[in-house]
C-alpha cells in the first residue's frame, strides 16, 4: 500500500490495513499564531487517566513503558505492541491558554507515517471545527476486538490543558480541587476511592528572542544538576525516510536526522572553550569546565535526544554558557527537524526554548545564553542563525580560534 489514506472526522479505521500496526508516528503540522501544547492521554477501559505516568506532554516526553514518545513539540512515535493490557485507548489533543482559542488554527493536518517513515493516512483540520474552544480532542487510537484502530474526533473541549487532565480523571499539581457537594457517607466496608493520578503543567516557555527569565537557588545548597535536552523530529511533515538527503555540512549517508547540541563556555578566571561532539570534547561535570556532553545521538531515534549537564553546585565558577544546536546532517533547514531544547533547573518549572526564528538558513541555531548573576541563573532566549561557531563566537565576543572538525 503506498498511496496516502485521507482520513475524515469521525471515521473509525483499524490500524493493521493501513500499514501501521504496531510502530507508527503522527506528526501534526499546524497553521497558527497561536501557541499550541500537544499533549497524548493513556486511558483505561473507562476512558479514565489511572496513572499520571501515561501523560505524555512537555514535562513527560515519554511513557513509562516506551510505547508512546513525544520527540517534537507536535510529534509522538508509537510502538504499540509495548503498551501494558490496561491502557485501552490513547487521545492525542491540543490546547492553548490563549483567549482566543483555537479559532485562528488555520489549514492544518495530522499524518501518520510507518516505522519506514513512508506516509500512510492524514486528517485535515483547521479553526472553523472549533470556534470557541480552547482545547481539542482530536485523535483516539483505541483497542476494539483485539484490534487497534484509529479515529479523527476532532471534539473541541472547554476549557485548556488542565481542563483535559481534570476531564479525564486526573488533577492537576497546586490546583485545588473544585468544590463539591458533601459527600454522603460509605459503608464501614467500602474500600476507599482511588486518588486521582496528579500532574504537574508547569513549565516556563520563551516565546520571542529576548525574552529571558531568572531562577534563584532553592536554599543554601547550590542549582544542583541541571539538564539542557535537545529533542527534534526525525522526518518531515509527512515523515518520508529521507533518499540521499545531504546536510549543510556536506554529510548525509544514513537517512537520519543528525542535529548536535553544543555551547561555548566562560569561566570565572577568564578561560574560554567549547564543549561539542565535533573534534570529541565532551567536557567534564565533576571537574572543569563542570559542563558535559552525555552521549550523541545521531539518529534522533533516541528517547530522550542529547543532554548537555551543567553542574550548578559548582556555578560560582562559571560565567557564561551559550548553548547552541547544529545540523550535521539529515535535513537542509530547521523547519523540517522541528527542534526544540528545554532546561531544567531542579526546584523550579521546566524552560522551553523552541529553534522557530524567521532566518533560519545558517546551519547554527543559537539557543540561550545561560549567566551567572550574582548567584542566580538567567536564560535569554537568542533562536540566532549562523553559517557556523566561528561566528556565533563574533556574535558574542568569545574571542577563540576556530578550524573544521569532525566527529570520529
Amino acid at each position: 500500500m503506498s498511496e496516502t489514506v485521507q482520513l475524515s472526522q469521525g471515521q473509525r479505521t483499524p490500524l493493521a490495513p493501513l500499514g501501521l500496526d504496531p510502530v507508527f508516528t503522527v506528526t501534526l503540522t499546524l497553521a497558527s499564531g497561536v501557541e499550541l501544547d500537544a499533549a497524548c492521554f493513556g486511558l483505561d477501559a473507562a476512558r479514565k487517566l489511572s496513572d499520571e505516568r501515561y501523560m505524555t506532554f512537555f514535562n513527560q516526553p515519554a511513557s513509562p513503558c516506551g510505547a508512546v514518545r513525544q520527540t517534537a513539540p507536535h510529534t509522538f512515535q508509537f510502538d504499540l505492541a509495548r503498551l501494558p493490557s490496561s491502557i485501552d485507548a490513547l487521545v492525542l489533543t491540543l490546547a492553548t491558554e490563549a483567549a482566543e482559542g483555537l479559532k485562528k488554527l488555520g489549514a492544518s493536518h495530522a499524518v501518520w507515517a510507518d516505522a519506514n517513515r513512508t506516509s500512510r493516512a492524514r486528517f485535515d483540520f483547521d479553526g472553523t471545527l472549533f470556534p470557541v474552544e480552547r482545547a481539542v480532542m482530536l485523535i483516539e487510537i483505541y483497542r476494539k476486538d483485539g484490534q487497534w484502530r484509529v479515529s479523527p474526533v476532532a471534539q473541541g473541549f472547554q476549557g485548556g490543558l488542565a481542563a483535559l487532565v481534570q476531564h479525564f480523571g486526573g488533577a492537576v499539581a497546586d490546583t485545588p480541587a473544585p468544590p463539591t457537594a458533601a459527600p454522603v457517607p460509605a459503608p464501614a466496608t467500602a474500600p476507599a476511592p482511588a486518588a486521582a493520578p496528579v500532574v504537574s503543567l508547569s513549565k516556563i516557555t520563551l516565546e520571542k528572542r529576548g525574552d529571558k527569565v531568572s531562577l534563584a537557588k532553592k536554599g543554601s545548597a547550590g542549582h544542583g544538576r541541571i539538564e539542557c535536552n535537545l529533542r527534534w523530529r526525525s522526518g518531515g511533515d509527512n515523515a518520508p525516510k529521507p533518499s540521499g538527503l545531504r546536510g549543510l555540512f556536506g554529510k548525509g549517508k544514513s537517512g537520519g536526522v543528525d542535529l548536535d547540541l553544543g555551547c561555548l563556555f566562560e569561566l570565572a578566571d577568564g578561560s574560554k572553550s567549547v564543549v561539542q561532539a565535533l573534534g570529541n570534547l565532551f567536557g567534564a561535570y565533576d571537574q572543569r569546565p563542570y559542563i558535559q556532553l552525555a552521549g550523541d545521538d545521531r539518529t534522533g531515534q533516541s528517547v530522550d535526544g542529547e543532554f548537555l549537564y551543567i553542574n550548578g553546585d559548582r556555578l560560582k565558577e562559571i560565567r557564561r554558557v551559550c548553548v547552541y544546536a547544529f545540523i550535521y546532517e539529515g535535513v537542509p533547514n530547521w523547519a523540517q527537524a522541528d527542534g526544540f531544547v528545554t532546561l531544567t533547573v531542579p526546584g523550579h518549572p521546566p524552560v522551553e526554548v523552541r529553534m522557530d526564528g524567521t532566518d533560519n538558513r545558517g546551519s547554527l541555531c543559537a539557543i540561550a545564553m545561560i549567566e551567572n548573576d550574582g548567584g542566580e541563573l538567567k536564560v535569554t532566549k537568542l533562536a540566532e542563525y549562523f553559517s557556523g561557531q566561528q561566528e556565533l563566537d563574533t556574535r558574542y565576543g568569545w574571542g577563540m580560534q576556530w578550524q573544521r572538525g569532525s566527529k570520529s
